[in-house]
């Protein structure tokens, strides 16, 4: 049988021992707490990086949206006139005289122009046999000017016009409507979607 000094040894080794229990048990408890509070700090952080991206994203899509509608809007300001006159002598029946013009405010370069041909099957294009004059300038706009040749069998004959801006973006004007199209979009292509735009309007959404 244990006596008084026997009992306080058990008692002071039973609280030892639960003390150490409890200690691991805390130590255990924080490295758990830590890990968790890491693991968390780390889910924000990625969701954080995830918040920016998407916002960062968002903002780019804005801008280039807008910066789109904008330099479509500046390249709306090019017009192309159309008048019936002959330049005779030249070896080629050119009955055409097809002017491109654009404010002096909006360079554009690579002016060129086609004749597009309607007819019962389509469109078909032929090249207006002209390379176009020098360039002459007013006080308001900048001016190209071309020669060119509506074939008698086809009397809607009218020119398709293509340049680009100084950001480097090609655009083709047909029938007075103007869009942007890829730089390996041929003639007969950009007039095709052209006329059907004209004929049927934009599609909705």
């Amino acid at each position: 049988m244990l006596d008084a000094g026997g009992w306080t040894a058990v008692g002071t080794f039973t609280l030892a021992a639960a003390t150490f229990v409890l200690a691991i048990t805390t130590v255990r408890t924080g490295v758990a707490d830590r890990r968790h509070d890491d693991d968390k700090r780390a889910e924000d952080r990625v969701r954080d990086d995830r918040l920016r991206q998407d916002a960062l994203k968002q903002t780019v899509d804005r801008e280039r949206v807008e910066r789109t509608a904008r330099e479509d809007y500046e390249a709306r300001q090019v017009l192309v006139r159309v008048e019936a006159e002959n330049h005779p002598g030249t070896g080629h029946n050119f009955n055409r005289r097809v002017t491109l013009s654009t404010p002096h405010a909006y360079p554009i370069k690579q002016v060129e122009g086609c004749m597009v041909l309607p007819s019962n099957s389509g469109l078909g294009t032929i090249g207006f046999g002209h390379v176009g004059d020098e360039p002459y300038i007013d006080e308001q706009r900048v001016h190209y000017a071309f020669w060119a040749e509506a074939p008698e069998r086809a009397p809607g004959a009218a020119p398709i016009m293509r340049f680009a801006d100084w950001h480097g973006n090609r655009y083709y004007q047909y029938r007075g409507y103007t869009e942007r199209f890829g730089q390996n979009t041929d003639w007969l292509d950009a007039a095709q979607k052209l006329d059907e735009w004209i004929r049927t309007g934009p599609k909705p959404d």
